[in-house]
């Protein structure tokens, strides 16, 4: 800390950017801290790490994390936005995570208990991004292999938990068409006040559809220059087939 200060002072500079020339401290470490100083992150609670795209809790101040503000407003103030309780997200030919995750921890900013679930049971994203062990998971939940509520971990991000994927399964297609599924998202209706379901990406695999049909409610997120009108007016085809209403729009990227 004395050499941070001592050139501080010689540079007239903030003390992160005096730490981070003397090597004493990442731009992970920085950002970390700035979450830590505005309440974002839990002090010694929560599991797993901070997830590399989270601009809404490492860059607050950021263009970026303002949109998403922005969008969590839009949401809470719709014809919808006292019931807006769960929903699914929904992309075509890629996943939409950094949506998901920014637009979870903002809603977990303004006190809502908050969810994300992972029921992209042919990987493990919401794990990875955490730094979190596989399962138990969604998959053990649907297997019967594991109460739900001992699958579910709180992070170090205040009033966020996750429920990831769990171990990667094979008859991932069966396990999200049967009414366990469904079961599931009603228990999870009730014990948050916001639960976002990170689903596959829509395309070669028909996992995402089952998703859908069950959470019932979709925010649709397209990516810049690269889906095209009728890549969307397919995934909204699919959506009505289900029976899934949008409730919202982003573009990413």
């Amino acid at each position: 800390v004395a050499r941070i200060v001592t050139l501080q002072r010689e540079l007239g500079a903030p003390f992160a950017k005096a730490a981070s020339k003397l090597g004493l401290l990442t731009r992970d470490d920085i950002e970390t801290a700035i979450g830590f100083q505005h309440g974002f992150i839990r002090e010694g609670e929560g599991e797993g790490r901070l997830p590399a795209g989270l601009v809404i809790v490492r860059r607050p101040r950021s263009r970026q994390a303002e949109q998403f503000r922005a969008l969590r407003t839009r949401l809470l103030t719709s014809k919808e936005g006292e019931s807006i309780g769960l929903f699914a997200i929904a992309a075509h030919g890629a996943s939409a995570d950094h949506v998901a995750l920014n637009l979870a921890a903002s809603f977990a900013q303004i006190r809502k208990r908050v969810l994300v679930l992972d029921a992209d049971l042919r990987d493990e994203r919401l794990s990875r991004a955490f730094g979190l062990t596989a399962g138990p998971g969604l998959s053990e939940t649907l297997n019967g292999e594991c109460d739900i509520r001992k699958a579910i971990r709180p992070t170090i991000i205040a009033n966020l938990s996750v429920l990831t994927a769990g171990e990667t399964a094979a008859d991932s297609h069966e396990l999200l068409a049967g009414e366990a599924l469904r079961l599931t998202l009603e228990y999870l209706r009730c014990a948050y006040d916001a639960v976002i379901v990170m689903t596959a990406p829509y395309g070669a695999v028909a996992d995402a559809q089952f998703v859908w049909a069950a959470a019932e409610k979709a925010f649709v997120v397209a990516r810049r220059h690269r889906d095209r009108l009728p890549q969307l007016k397919d995934l909204n085809v699919a959506l009505r087939q289900v029976g899934a209403s949008v409730i919202g729009a982003a573009l990413a990227g």
